[in-house]
């Protein structure tokens, strides 16, 4: 029988799956994707290599992002191939013998069965073969190649150490012993691989010292010893397993990970000098693997609390995401120290991770940066995050709380809870639960700010304020909180120079726009927000969710033409889609719009008083008498809405049309009025005015100057669309004086009542009944009783808006209030009929 070589070579290299650790940016594995790479890694294992590579094919369908799956499966075809190359040699022709050989007709029966596959038939028929003619070598070389086309690893060892007992070290069989020790090597790679997916370091460990066993000259193995016990926190065995690499020198990954062992072990100095001496080398490094190295070393300054380390090793990087965070990072950690603020300690940076390229035999080896272990709730904190996104909050709620079962304290989760209750409005749960969290340990300066955020919405300043303090006593806040909470404590100077400090010192230098524009508003300062948010537009980064607060941000500024646009840009973003506003915050907007863009306006108004003037009209008590008023006045905004605090020039004429006790009415008590009014204020309805009456009529007043200073304050006065009835109250108080006459006078209403929109006739039109309180003053009355009046009663208000378009909200209306007035104290004029019409457009 002729003799055959089967498989001198046989899955050389199949056993080699070479471990590709993931991206920073990498997301763990989790789901369909990580149950498909596990059963590749099992039927790898097994030796079922067209099944592996099928399955490792389907994991990175899945998760295309992750480079390990993509190695196994070209590892798997690859063995595949290897395989069919074994099974052609099988089928080689064979040296005849005479039939009645028994040992030749056991092997005979071997390989027929080796052929059919059936290598657990092949291997009895071959053992029998080599029981009954040991000194046959061919029988031997089928024996061993049946048990490795089986991957009884472990069998074909014994087997091999037998025939190089038998025949030799010199033997042919030194070679089989290559093979042999390749596939069990193999063998224990798939097993790293696997127990390094799930986190087993220990399970780890044992495959990787039977992998550098068997293959010793393999430098991936013993990388991948380093790797098991550095994420079994071995740091003594890892150094120790590092010793063969450095012996060999200009192993820069050897080196960074020494390094990082020295650091963690208190060995600063030592540490940086490895540090430094790996940037010296590059053999097989790729520019990435360099720009990996340095963001290993910066992480390595970070954690040593030293920002000027870190930022030194980044000098050369730019335009890298990871690079600008680091950079962020060391900037705002520098600040911090020169503040003297307390900085607690940090914790150790996960050991760098392995990520090797290439064939088998030419693996290609480097670092990445370290990322903390997947989280076991991960997938049920994945899904509450993005039910959240959905609004969908009972989801939500479930998915947290199940995440939290399975990674109880876990602090991203609980803060996770606390604001899926925020967002629900279950205000005092989110109190209750963050308040849990707090006193269990979680000291999360995030945690703090949200728990002081929700006891302000629930009313408990105190509390709220405490908690905004305590964050900024933590030392561990980041400057953006810090920041927030600064705004929140109403320390607006103190927030504004800890922004400009920060963004000096190049804590913000790479943040997205957007997020450093939300930074510049929470610390007051607008200009810089909106030049952020607009560039982020112009850049086409600027979500749509972010255009409404671009557009408050641009009237915050001073910027009413900008701040004009992005409402327009809102109301577009609401119609493709983009984003989603309530009926009312797309009423209120519109309403935005309509405030700004008003550069004029004119009001005509008739007023019947019995206890009551017209608000705004500079028409002073003149007594006890009834009378009846008409008049109109027209204003012009010469510098526009100026962000809620215009400037206003205005003209005015009153005629008074009825009085009770028969005096002139008519023409001849007209009187005009020109002047101006400023609000000096965008939150505070205070107006300061200055008017020249002039003399019109015969028997009007001559002129005279008038100085005024009015407030008012309301809410549910303007027209709502989200709801059918709502809660209506306004107070409006005036002092005036007529600088020659030296006469002061004051008016004061307050109304309460609840407004009902009348659908049924028009959505634009709305009564409002209400009770009402109003007094007057007047310096000039002779007696002091008659000086103030005040008055009580019922009233009802009917008002119709109108002139609205897409973009702006209704602008003009027609009102008509009637009110009947109890008097309180004073003369006759606090009681009585009060009846006003207002037309303003």
């Amino acid at each position: 029988m002729k003799k055959t070589n089967l498989l001198l070579l046989l899955l050389i290299n199949a056993g080699m799956l070479t471990h590709v650790a993931a991206e920073e940016t990498d997301l763990p594995l989790s789901g369909p994707a990580y149950e498909m790479a596990d059963a590749a890694y099992k039927s790898y294992a097994k030796g079922d290599y067209v099944k592996a590579a099928e399955q490792a094919k389907e994991a990175v369908r899945l998760r295309p992002d992750v480079a390990r799956l993509k190695q196994l499966q070209a590892q798997a075809e690859a063995a595949q191939k290897s395989k069919q190359q074994a099974a052609a040699a099988a089928r080689a022709p064979k040296t005849a013998a005479p039939a009645s050989n028994p040992a030749y007709a056991a092997a005979d029966k071997a390989y027929k069965a080796y052929d059919k596959k059936d290598y657990a038939t092949a291997i009895s028929h071959a053992q029998n073969a080599v029981r009954l003619a040991p000194s046959n070598a061919a029988y031997w070389t089928l024996l061993i190649n049946s048990q490795l086309a089986a991957q009884r690893f472990n069998d074909a060892d014994t087997s091999v150490t037998e025939a190089l007992q038998r025949f030799g070290a010199n033997s042919s069989f030194a070679r089989q012993r290559l093979v042999v020790n390749q596939n069990l090597a193999g063998e224990a790679g798939a097993q790293i691989y696997q127990a390094l997916d799930q986190r087993d370091y220990a399970q780890a460990v044992i495959a990787a010292q039977g992998a550098v066993k068997y293959a010793p000259e393999r430098r991936v193995y013993r990388l991948l010893l380093v790797q098991s016990l550095l994420g079994a926190d071995r740091l003594d065995e890892a150094s120790q397993a590092l010793e063969p690499l450095l012996q060999k020198g200009n192993d820069p990954v050897a080196l960074v990970w020494r390094g990082y062992i020295r650091q963690r072990q208190g060995q600063r100095p030592s540490a940086i000098a490895d540090f430094t001496q790996a940037l010296s080398l590059r053999g097989n490094m790729t520019s990435e693997d360099m720009v990996n190295l340095r963001l290993i070393i910066a992480d390595a300054g970070l954690s040593a609390g030293d920002p000027d380390a870190t930022l030194q090793v980044l000098e050369s990087l730019d335009g890298n995401s990871a690079v600008a965070a680091r950079k962020r990072s060391a900037a705002e950690l520098r600040l911090r120290q020169a503040g003297r603020q307390n900085i607690a300690s940090t914790q150790p940076m996960p050991p760098p991770a392995l990520r090797c390229r290439g064939d088998a035999n030419a693996e290609v080896c480097g670092l990445v940066p370290g990322s903390a272990p997947p989280d076991p709730a991960y997938a049920s904190a994945d899904a509450a995050y993005k039910a959240l996104a959905a609004n969908d909050y009972p989801q939500a709620l479930s998915k947290t709380r199940e995440a939290l079962q399975k990674s109880p304290g876990n602090p991203a989760y609980q803060l996770l809870l606390v604001n899926i209750l925020t967002r629900d409005k279950q205000l005092e749960a989110a109190e209750r639960e963050a308040t849990l969290a707090i006193d269990s340990g979680n000291r999360d300066p995030e945690m703090l700010a949200q728990r002081g955020r929700v006891r302000e919405a629930l009313g408990k300043k105190e509390l709220a304020e405490q908690d905004y303090k305590d964050v900024l006593q933590l030392g561990t806040a980041s400057v953006p909180l810090q920041i927030n909470m600064l705004s929140r404590l109403h320390e607006r100077k103190e927030a504004s120079r800890r922004f400009n400090a920060a963004e000096e010192a190049g804590v913000f230098d790479g943040m997205p726009k957007v997020e450093h524009a939300y930074v510049a508003s929470s610390a007051g300062e607008s200009t810089r927000a909106y030049t952020l948010f607009d560039q982020a537009y112009q850049e086409g980064s600027l979500p749509p969710a972010a255009i409404p607060d671009t557009a408050y941000t641009a009237l915050n500024a001073r910027r009413d033409p900008d701040a004009s646009t992005y409402f327009r840009r809102t109301v577009d973003a609401v119609d493709k889609g983009d984003i989603s506003l309530t009926p009312q915050q797309l009423f209120e907007t519109r309403r935005a719009i309509a405030d700004i863009e008003r550069t004029w306006g004119a009001t005509v108004s008739l007023n019947y008083r019995g206890a009551s003037l017209q608000p705004g009209s500079g028409i002073a008590p003149s007594g006890t008498n009834n009378s009846a008023q008409i008049g109109g006045e027209v204003y012009w905004r010469p510098f526009g809405y100026r962000s809620g605090r215009p400037i206003e020039v205005y003209a005015s004429v009153f005629e008074t049309v009825y009085n009770k006790d028969n005096s002139i009415t008519g023409a001849p008590t007209a009187q005009g009025g020109i002047g101006v009014r400023w609000k000096p204020f965008s939150e505070t309805n205070l107006i300061v005015a200055l008017q020249r009456q002039i003399k019109i009529g015969s028997a009007s007043g001559e002129g005279d100057w008038l100085a005024r200073l009015a407030y008012s304050n309301s809410f549910g006065t303007d027209l709502r669309v989200d709801q059918p009835s709502w809660w209506t109250g306004q107070i409006f108080g005036e002092v005036g004086r007529y600088i020659d006459q030296q006469q002061t006078y004051s008016i004061f209403e307050g109304q309460l009542g609840r407004t009902y929109r009348l659908d049924d006739i028009n959505p634009k039109l709305t009564i409002t009944p209400h009770v009402v309180i109003g007094s007057d003053f007047n310096s000039t009355l002779k007696q002091p009783a008659e000086k103030t009046a005040i008055g009580m009663g019922p009233g009802v208000n009917m008002r119709y808006w109108f002139r609205e378009d897409h973009y702006k909200a209704p602008q003009s209306y027609v009102d008509f209030s009637l009110q009947y007035r109890f008097k309180l104290s004073g003369d006759d004029r606090a009681e009585g009929v009060v009846f006003r019409t207002t037309f303003s457009y």
